[in-house]
């Protein structure tokens, strides 16, 4: 019951970063700390071997020196550069692939779709609470993208499809 609620907060901490970042074009320190703090408790309680959980740590490291090297670029935001990084820890090296692959397509598509709007869609037709992130910013709240990436990478997360597989929720890595 424990590891259901673990991966109902892992999923509902990346949809509490996207409609927070669409919002607000920001995404809490305190939800990037929570997700890194938390990972070796839940990684420990599952029998992850600690050579295991320091790759986890060093993908989420890795992941976190480009991310900054983009964010100094003005790539994204400094919100993004930490929940990236974050969200790696939990899916570790074997998803990176995926975690990357889910970002950049729903990025793309998200790109697309405020590139558009900003471009035909008039600014008193955006709801007010859009606003700040349809019509204001040049920014794109990214964190959408990085949810979708990291609800795409569970299955292939070997710490995460643990949880799934003993929950009984196997059935999901079918995604």
């Amino acid at each position: 019951m424990i590891l259901l609620v673990v991966l109902g907060l892992f999923i509902a901490g990346l949809i509490f970063a996207a409609i927070n970042d669409v919002l607000t074009m920001t995404i809490p320190n305190w939800l990037s700390i929570a997700y890194v703090a938390v990972f070796p408790f839940v990684a420990v309680y599952l029998g992850v071997s600690l050579i295991d959980i320091g790759w986890h740590f060093a993908a989420g490291l890795i992941g976190l020196v480009i991310c900054f090297a983009l964010f100094s670029v003005g790539v994204f935001g400094g919100g993004d550069a930490k929940l990236i990084p974050a969200v790696l820890v939990w899916i570790g090296p074997a998803g990176v692939m995926p975690y990357i692959f889910g970002i950049a397509l729903v990025g793309g598509l998200l790109a697309l779709v405020f590139i558009l709007s900003r471009r035909f869609v008039p600014a008193n037709m955006v709801p007010g609470v859009l606003q700040r992130s349809f019509v204001e910013g040049p920014g794109i709240p990214y964190a959408v993208a990085i949810a979708a990436g990291g609800i795409w990478a569970i299955p292939a997360s070997p710490v995460l499809n643990q949880i799934l597989t003993s929950t009984n929720l196997s059935s999901l890595t079918m995604l």
